[in-house]
């Protein structure tokens, strides 16, 4: 963290505004003006710590309307870079000589027993109305993943290996690429209202089938933790 945080220091030499986790100025991310970057160096630091390769890093810019101009995944340990850039997604390898990719992100309609979705790691910010809703995707859908690292699930919505990741309470660098890699699809939502999510929400699902929403509230899934009886 101490190596992430003089990386951002001097990156931060040469933009104007850099939003981090590693710099405590990622509060009330709707009262800045102008354009921003937001980074997260390390995203995954216990997987990371313990030699598990599900971690990775990202670099997302936003307009001065807060709309996502461009964006960068780096997951290294499977030789992945994925890039939103020109209102196009491009797939990279890092080391290897693998031909770059286009990536199309296209909605789905996949029935919930089809699914799999992956899901918070941070029980401590809610644990009972969430390991409720964890139980009830356990019981619906295909399978259920916690990889504890954001921008790997994110990675893995935009090429097609997972279908949808929720955050019952996030913060902007962990769903910032989100907003650039997904937003043509319409794929953000605002886990408590269903509608449109902003940067500045809590709650989110990224999917890419925009009726999961409703197959969630079938199976009696609970939106915020005043639903917990």
């Amino acid at each position: 963290n101490n190596v992430a945080y003089l990386l951002i220091k001097l990156i931060a030499l040469a933009v104007e505004k850099i939003i981090s986790e590693e710099l405590n100025n990622y509060q009330n991310i709707d009262k800045y003006s102008g354009s921003i970057v937001v980074i997260d160096p390390l995203d995954g630091t216990h997987n990371y710590l313990y030699g598990l390769p599900l971690w990775g890093l990202s670099y997302t810019v936003f307009s001065e309307s807060n709309e996502a101009t461009e964006s960068y995944i780096g997951l290294p340990m499977i030789d992945i870079l994925i890039a939103f850039s020109d209102n196009q997604i491009t797939l990279h390898s890092i080391e290897s000589d693998r031909p770059v990719q286009n990536i199309n992100v296209n909605s789905t309609n996949i029935i919930l027993s089809k699914q799999m979705i992956a899901f918070d790691n941070q029980f401590y910010k809610g644990s009972l109305w969430m390991k409720k809703n964890f139980n009830l995707l356990v019981d619906n859908t295909f399978t259920t993943r916690i990889s504890g690292s954001a921008v790997f699930d994110i990675a893995m919505i935009i090429i097609g290996k997972l279908n949808a990741r929720i955050w019952h309470h996030t913060e902007v660098y962990d769903i910032a690429p989100a907003f650039a890699f997904l937003k043509n699809s319409r794929s953000l939502i605002n886990l408590i209202t269903g509608e449109d999510a902003l940067l500045s929400d809590k709650s989110i699902i990224a999917t890419t089938d925009r009726d999961l929403y409703g197959h969630l509230k079938k199976i009696g899934f609970m939106f915020s933790s005043s639903d917990y009886d």
